[in-house]
């Protein structure tokens, strides 16, 4: 019965006349059993490689799940080990790349360095821990999203995201501890956000006390927010203490402001001189009935109003209503350049 046939090469070739005696076990079985030690990975371990390889000699560690080595021929032997990666081993050594060469994952076309392709945007690009940690400190998504977390049970809890064309935004708080030089547009929509709008075109009211809706002054606010707001006025009156102006706000279903403000005093203006100035305030005001007024006249005149907005559960817009104090055919006109500003503050 010929024997179990467990080698993978064997190649003998004998002198074709005949005169050459091929002894079995020793032309043959040895040989066969040398070419079996010497083709392929051999098996060992981590600290029983073999201590005299040939130059590619292969290797695999069973005590290692297979990692896999070839011997570069050098002395001493024991340094001559040159790691091969592979899917079944945690990989053990440094992994270089020549300059200009590319790491490619899931077949990204893209030119850079470390390509990475994947199938959503809010796939996980990179993660980051600590040892212990149950959840990734810092996380990259596939979009470019930055997150970053506590590393606990938590999940991360802040970011840095694109939200559109040339916008770079964040979701949650940002404190900056240095200065904060800005070239571009910086936009805060929490606590800190002030917004900013201005008349683009004279306005004028003749003959009506309805209060109504200013064509530009209007901001949106969002529900449960705290808001300082700020406004300069500017007007004119055809006819010296005659129609006047009287001003108001409307706001979201259960907001409520406070107002007061500093202006020409409607009783004491006369042709031709200064008017007396006058403070008046309106507290917790949810009804547009609630108003300020101020003397106009035909100069340029101003007022300023303050106040604060204080929102319930629904958003919506802080609108700027106005109208004469009183009906005249004269006509009162709020000017372009008048503004309204409202900064976050809670």
């Amino acid at each position: 019965m010929p024997d179990t046939p467990t080698t993978r090469l064997g190649l003998y070739k004998s002198k074709s006349d005949g005169s050459e005696l091929v002894n079995y076990s020793q032309d043959i079985g040895q040989n066969l059993d040398k070419l079996d030690a010497a083709v392929g990975f051999a098996p060992a371990t981590s600290t029983t490689r073999p201590s005299s390889p040939y130059s590619g000699k292969a290797i695999m560690e069973t005590d290692t799940s297979y990692r896999t080595y070839f011997s570069n021929g050098t002395s001493p032997a024991s340094g001559s080990w040159v790691e091969i990666p592979n899917s079944s081993a945690t990989f053990n050594s440094t992994l270089r790349l020549a300059s200009g060469k590319q790491l490619t994952i899931g077949g990204s076309t893209s030119p850079a360095s470390i390509a990475v392709l994947n199938a959503a945007a809010g796939d996980d690009l990179l993660s980051s821990r600590l040892t212990g940690d149950v959840q990734s400190r810092f996380l990259i998504d596939a979009d470019g999203t930055l997150n970053w977390g506590p590393g606990a049970s938590a999940n991360t809890d802040v970011n840095l995201y694109r939200s559109a064309a040339n916008t770079l935004r964040t979701s949650d708080n940002l404190i900056v501890d240095l200065n904060l030089t800005v070239t571009g547009n910086l936009s805060v929509t929490g606590i800190g956000q002030t917004q900013y709008v201005a008349k683009t075109a004279d306005e004028t009211i003749t003959s009506s006390t309805t209060l109504q809706n200013d064509d530009h002054l209007v901001l949106p606010a969002v529900a449960n927010a705290v808001y300082t707001f700020v406004l300069d006025l500017y007007m004119t009156d055809a006819v010296d203490f005659t129609g006047d102006f009287k001003m108001t706000f409307t706001c979201p279903t259960g907001a409520t402001f406070d107002m007061h403000g500093a202006g020409p005093h409607s009783t004491s203006f006369t042709a031709g001189t200064s008017s007396d100035g006058e403070w008046i305030g309106k507290l917790a005001t949810s009804s547009a009935g609630a108003n300020l007024s101020f003397g106009v006249g035909p100069s340029l005149t101003a007022a300023r109003v303050y106040g604060r907005l204080v929102m319930g559960g629904t958003s919506g817009n802080f609108q700027l209503q106005w109208a004469q104090s009183t009906s005249d055919a004269s006509g009162t006109t709020l000017k372009a350049g008048s503004i309204m500003t409202m900064t976050r503050v809670a």
